[in-house]
């Protein structure tokens, strides 16, 4: 989820005049558009975009939004009952469903086809995210992978080449290569590794790995996939992650945990309070993390110059996998200039507009022909984030698709808690959380 303590710190960046419709329209033929949004992080790449759009687009004045991620859908849910949305807005695939199935989302399918629109730019995966009920609601705006965020100065110091991490695989039984690499990588105070007998498991001062995911999304989501487990048969179906599959993934990340010990203990980094993984990575506590590449920015923030790498996730007994997501531009329903908006959803989903956004290293763009050029402007940065790009573009899954996500949200993260802590069973736990989530 695009959730980071940056982005929970932003302040509302420019705030809608009290009672204003959804858009305005002057005297003077001009529209006024509301555009919504959460990450200030971003703010650069999407006021750049807007001053492109008015170069073609004079007429149309775009007001922006912003509220950090929390506050943000708790607004939106507000205005969306009020009838006074934004225009545009960002959509995370986790809503998308709801709003759709509530009809206060704009279909798009019929200015897609007049416009003659070419969607095979799009990854098919994210293109079809936003499709529910025969029409489709959004043109991607970005895309997200997960991989294996790295200190480089931990590897050093363990002696450990950096090459490694491309050949790394787990398995539930001796956790394989994978397990050995973040054994090496979990020192004590003595400085003793997790591979010595010496090693003291109550007095460490770096563990191998930083998880922390409310949903699974950055951590058992993707060891499932490589087990070969279906999060769900397909869009909008039945959670089905209590099969054997999922359920041995769940088991794996919880022995990370307090099997093998080599992730940072879930009583720090359980959520809603626990700390985020980049925090972890950042404070020396951890020498990895598996993450998204929405915290890019936070990673390179917090860590020296030259010291961040990312490289692929491990591979496990069903190969490689990972689980992709990304975000859209949404109008809303009763916007009173759908014509106007639908010209700015069209830009800011355009090769031009996202190259704006690669160019300026913002996100990820939900162009394909662009990825290479998000992966250049990081390497000119002096960090490689080549994992995620071949996370993204190798085998794996979209986030699901459900009415009941919220309902799976909330259960999940109860459940799964009590797993990382080794206080709840794996199996029980799987079950209680797709029973709940399938009965909404």
């Amino acid at each position: 989820m695009r959730k980071t303590r940056m982005a929970a710190a932003a302040a509302l960046a420019v705030a809608a005049p009290a009672g204003l419709a959804a858009c305005g329209g002057g005297d003077d033929g001009n529209v006024t558009l509301r555009y919504a949004f959460w990450d200030d992080n971003q703010r650069p790449a999407v006021e750049a975009m807007i001053d492109a759009f008015n170069e073609d687009h004079p007429d149309i004045t775009v007001e922006l939004e912003q509220n950090p991620w929390d506050d943000y859908w708790t607004a939106l849910d507000t205005q969306l009952a009020a009838q006074s949305a934004p225009d545009v807005f960002w959509n995370h695939v986790s809503k998308f469903p709801t709003f759709a199935d509530q009809d206060v989302l704009l279909p798009i399918t019929e200015q897609i086809d007049q416009a003659g629109l070419d969607t095979s730019a799009y990854p098919a995966a994210l293109y079809d995210s936003w499709a529910y009920d025969g029409e489709q609601y959004g043109l991607p705006k970005d895309w997200d992978s997960i991989a294996l965020v790295y200190r480089i100065d931990a590897l050093e110091a363990a002696g450990i080449d950096p090459a490694e991490i491309e050949d790394l695989e787990w398995n539930p039984d001796d956790g394989g290569s994978y397990v050995e690499f973040l054994q090496r990588l979990t020192i004590d105070a003595d400085g003793d590794n997790a591979l010595s007998p010496e090693f003291d498991p109550d007095n460490v001062e770096q563990y191998g790995v930083a998880m922390s995911s409310s949903t699974g999304q950055t951590d058992w989501w993707n060891y499932g996939v490589q087990n070969g487990c279906e999060l769900q048969p397909g869009p909008f179906e039945e959670y089905t992650l209590d099969t054997p599959e999922c359920v041995e993934a769940i088991q794996f990340t919880a022995d990370l945990y307090n099997r093998w010990q080599v992730a940072v203990p879930a009583t720090s980094s359980n959520q809603p309070n626990g700390g985020l993984t980049y925090e972890f990575v950042s404070a020396g506590q951890s020498a990895t993390a598996t993450d998204g590449s929405w915290t890019l920015s936070a990673y390179r923030d917090g860590l020296d110059e030259g010291n961040l790498a990312v490289g692929p996730l491990p591979a496990g007994p069903a190969g490689d996998g990972t689980v992709i997501n990304g975000l859209s531009h949404a109008i809303y329903a009763g916007t009173e200039h759908p014509d106007e908006a639908w010209e700015l959803v069209e830009f800011l989903g355009s090769e031009e507009a996202q190259r704006i956004a690669t160019d300026l290293g913002s996100v990820w763009p939900g162009v394909s022909s662009l990825n290479q050029g998000f992966t250049d402007y990081w390497a000119g940065e002096g960090v490689d984030v080549s994992g995620f790009q071949t996370a993204a573009e190798g085998p794996n899954i979209g986030y699901p698709l459900s009415l009941n996500d919220s309902v799976y949200a909330q259960i999940a993260m109860e459940e799964f808690n009590e797993v990382w802590l080794g206080s709840r069973d794996a199996q029980e736990a799987a079950t209680t959380v797709a029973e709940t989530a399938n009965a909404g």
